[in-house]
């Protein structure tokens, strides 16, 4: 232990200047990334805080709730405030909503996956060959309004259907059913993000 402590006073010595250009690239990296995170931490905090308020000030606590967890922020919305029954348009009323939203998740450059979903009731709508389209299509339409009208990223847009396969309760009465038709705006949290862009 001596011995190598020995050596290790003899490098620094030696190369003092350049020790300490490294020790203090070293300790503003390391800063860097803590003041980074702590950003990062208020960032998502506001964020939160604003789509709470927003829900709120529309009195739309009933159609719309905001979770939060390790892996991402989530707000799921009752169809019923976005389409008709059996139809993939976004409502003329439902716009206002819908820009809100999309002026406060415009703050975020998190990955941004939109998921729809349906009961287990059969279709009966002709344009649609089942529910995993139609709740694809739901998806797809919040995407094109979220591109087309507040320009983002498409990079930065999924859209996925998951149909009547991913039910948040059972389908067994008429409130349940109504639950389970949901489109689920995903922001995907820092740390999460990360991974996925890592993975090969």
């Amino acid at each position: 232990f001596i011995m190598v402590l020995f050596i290790l006073l003899f490098v620094l010595s030696h190369n003092q200047a350049k020790d300490e250009t490294f020790f203090r690239q070293m300790r503003l990296k390391f800063g860097a990334k803590e003041i980074e995170q702590d950003k990062l931490l208020v960032s998502q905090e506001l964020f939160v805080s604003k789509v709470q308020n927003f829900i709120k000030e529309k009195e739309i606590e009933d159609m719309a709730k905001l979770l939060v967890d390790e892996q991402k922020i989530t707000l799921i919305l009752s169809t019923p405030i976005l389409f008709e029954l059996g139809k993939a348009e976004i409502k003329p009323r439902a716009l206002p909503v819908l820009a809100g939203l999309a002026e406060i998740f415009r703050s975020v450059e998190n990955p941004v996956i939109i998921e729809g979903h349906t009961d287990n009731l059969p279709i009966s709508a002709d344009k649609f060959e089942s529910n995993w389209d139609l709740s694809f299509y739901r998806a797809y339409s919040v995407l094109k309004f979220f591109i087309h009208n507040y320009d983002y990223s498409p990079e930065q847009l999924s859209a996925i259907g998951y149909g009547e396969y991913r039910p948040i309760v059972d389908n067994n009465t008429p409130d349940n059913r109504a639950l389970n038709r949901r489109i689920a705006i995903n922001i995907i949290r820092v740390s999460k993000a990360a991974s996925l862009m890592s993975t090969p």
